[in-house]
């Protein structure tokens, strides 16, 4: 049996660290470039495919496609018969990203700083634990 690999950028990954994209659309923009055709230069599956293929409701799958637009990793075209077609773009580098968004960056390394912070107080903790 033979399986089918997509090969993603890792710098997609940067989009949900920053809260402008969630995990639900990594997994919506990996079924767009499963479904690209290379021939015709975008992907055309339906909303109704896409819940199956997914096993999410539609609303799911509008919300997110506003969101990768919004990011700068989608574009969605209507054709015909009113259906879309969907142009999947590759994910800014980390430096890029952050240049566009430098304020989210900022959360972020607030946020990261927090975490780690949280982590050395666990650490004391279970140091205390075992000291008494």
């Amino acid at each position: 049996m033979q399986q089918k690999m997509e090969k993603v950028s890792t710098d997609i990954f940067r989009y949900v660290e920053l809260g402008l994209i969630k995990p639900f659309d990594v997994a919506l923009y990996v079924k767009y470039l499963e479904l690209f055709n290379p021939n015709q230069a975008y992907a055309y599956p339906t909303i109704y495919q896409l819940e199956l293929l997914l096993n999410c409701s539609r609303q799911n799958i509008v919300t997110a496609n506003k969101r990768l637009e919004q990011a700068g990793l989608l574009i969605i075209k209507k054709h015909k018969n009113n259906d879309n077609i969907y142009f999947p773009l590759q994910p800014h580098c980390k430096e890029e990203l952050y240049k566009q968004v430098p304020d989210l960056f900022l959360k972020f390394e607030k946020r990261k700083e927090s975490i780690e912070s949280k982590v050395v107080m666990d650490k004391v903790r279970l140091e205390d634990l075992f000291e008494s």
